[in-house]
């Protein structure tokens, strides 16, 4: 069975889709035939990222609804072992067991999976979720973002010691400006473990158009600590400075 991954949020604009995107890039430049899965119906936008929108023809409602899997996947342009399987375009699709039947199969067909959920407190999905999901919430170094992740997690029908915290667009000199003096006190505050940090950089603001990340760029390091982390291997931060 491959791993397991769900990406929330408690507000939108923190990035959570790009890091979906990031972290999916990394598993697949290391070798794992790796799925995202897009869970935001109505609002879908990892098409857009991978630059396969022009390709959609069917989407995770289809497969939930008899339409085989490879139906409705495609292959990330110029990535090999990234795939994806569009949300809905319209609401309210989902069919919770259907759901999860669905994603206990991806999970022997692939090394790893990942659900891109949408950011608020709607939680019913997240029971549908197979059990060795580990849930990642993606935060900004803002006390708002930090709150309304922590938020999110506190509520998500998920055992806690299975949600890490990523915080993304992190600007070093932003933070020293701000209510938090250092990564400690945003950890804290969120009361969760922490697996990466992503820096704020123009490659990540524009992947939707170039769909790609400098290979030994700083967000490309950033995501694959991360990855790192969540296989088990430790893997210590560079100094703020550096992230």
């Amino acid at each position: 069975m491959g791993s397991c991954y769900a990406i929330t949020s408690g507000k939108g604009g923190t990035g959570k889709s790009t890091v979906c995107v990031g972290l999916g890039l990394t598993l697949a430049k290391e070798g794992k035939k790796t799925l995202l899965v897009d869970m935001d119906e109505g609002l879908r936008c990892l098409d857009l990222m991978l630059g396969v929108e022009s390709r959609l023809t069917f989407d995770l409602s289809d497969v939930l609804s008899g339409k085989s899997i490879e139906d409705a996947t495609y292959s990330a342009l110029d990535v090999p072992n990234l795939f994806l399987i569009p949300a809905p375009d319209t609401i309210g699709k989902i069919n919770p067991e259907d759901f999860r039947i669905f994603a206990e199969r991806v999970l022997n067909e692939y090394d790893a999976v990942i659900f891109d959920f949408p950011a608020g407190i709607d939680f019913e999905l997240y029971k549908y979720l197979p059990q060795n999901v580990t849930v990642l919430a993606v935060c900004n170094a803002d006390p708002v973002s930090v709150r309304d992740a922590a938020s999110v997690c506190n509520h998500i029908p998920i055992a806690r010691d299975k949600i890490k915290l990523i915080i993304n667009k992190y600007v070093y000199k932003t933070l020293l400006k701000g209510l938090f003096t250092n990564i400690d006190n945003i950890i804290d505050e969120s009361g969760f473990k922490l697996v990466g940090v992503v820096p704020q950089s123009e490659e990540l603001a524009f992947f939707t158009i170039k769909h790609r990340l400098k290979r030994r760029g700083r967000a490309a390091k950033a995501f694959s600590r991360i990855a790192m982390r969540l296989s088990g291997e430790y893997k210590a931060l560079p100094k703020p400075k550096k992230i």
